[in-house]
């Protein structure tokens, strides 16, 4: 409400009303955190906070990825995962920045630099297919000052539909053709180690959805995990939660009745019904 930037923190952790507030779409970007990517107790991009991500994806919510170092201790390095957020025409403000961010033309990293383009098209944008689908043009570019680049995965719908090894080189680049027949997405994933750990995430940008026939994105298995996730949300507020007071408890309580209606909405437009557990059957008495 006040003009700022929303980013959903550290995925994958934790999860539920964070699950509401993509559905809900409060959420500008969600942000892959890391205390320290050299260090040898800590990873890189965490790959379960990617696969989280691509669930949102799958369900056509476009949220571009951004990152965050979480200085929780004297260890933990700050910068070590970075945002960049492509300006364009903008000057580099601070304001601007956030616009770029929203706009979806960014990519995480922890050292390699990359970008990917669908028929031209940068992440954050879309491109339209007839009802047939039909064939993309993927274009990728990759370059690091120093973390050796071991390969580089062109991601279509949360599957890596092409992956070229590099061999621990600083800078490539490529192109492949993917063919869709039904709506989709396609980001790049960069693969590269400090530690000299076999295929930990290093670099990935954000997504460029592919439309065919103007159908929009939407994963049947997602929406389920989606919404199960909210329905969590509600369990525990319901249960095990401390106690607010009576108004906030409401308030909190019907945003995320909110959003999991938004969410049962799409599914039923789609033909898709979901059993309501007796904890959430609106007709169970509490």
């Amino acid at each position: 409400d006040q003009g700022g930037l929303t980013v959903r923190p550290h995925a994958p952790n934790p999860q539920l009303e964070r699950a509401a507030d993509i559905v809900l779409g409060v959420v500008n970007a969600v942000e892959m955190m890391t205390f320290n990517p050299i260090a040898p107790w800590n990873g890189q991009i965490n790959p379960y906070g990617i696969a989280d991500w691509y669930r949102y994806l799958n369900l056509g919510y476009q949220v571009p990825v951004v990152g965050g170092s979480d200085k929780m201790m004297a260890s933990s390095l700050l910068g070590g995962i970075r945002t960049y957020a492509y300006l364009g025409d903008r000057e580099f403000t601070y304001e601007d920045w956030m616009a770029a961010v929203r706009a979806g033309n960014t990519f995480v990293t922890v050292g390699p630099l990359a970008e990917i383009t669908v028929e031209g098209v940068t992440p954050g944008g879309t491109v339209e297919l007839p009802s047939s689908g039909g064939t993309v043009n993927v274009t990728w570019r990759v370059a690091s000052a120093s973390l050796p680049i071991d390969q580089v995965e062109v991601v279509v719908g949360g599957l890596a539909v092409d992956a070229v090894d590099l061999d621990k080189v600083l800078s490539a680049e490529g192109s492949v053709e993917v063919k869709t027949d039904d709506s989709t997405w396609i980001a790049l994933r960069v693969r590269g180690s400090y530690k000299g750990t076999h295929g930990e995430i290093a670099a990935h940008t954000s997504a460029v959805q592919v439309l065919v026939g103007g159908e929009p994105i939407f994963s049947n298995v997602d929406a389920f995990a989606v919404l199960e996730q909210i329905e969590g949300a509600i369990a525990y507020v319901d249960t095990i939660a401390p106690r607010p007071d009576a108004i906030r408890f409401k308030q909190l309580r019907a945003t995320l009745e909110g959003a999991h209606n938004r969410l049962l909405q799409r599914m039923h437009r789609r033909g898709i019904y979901h059993q309501h557990t007796p904890l959430h059957d609106h007709t169970y008495h509490r």
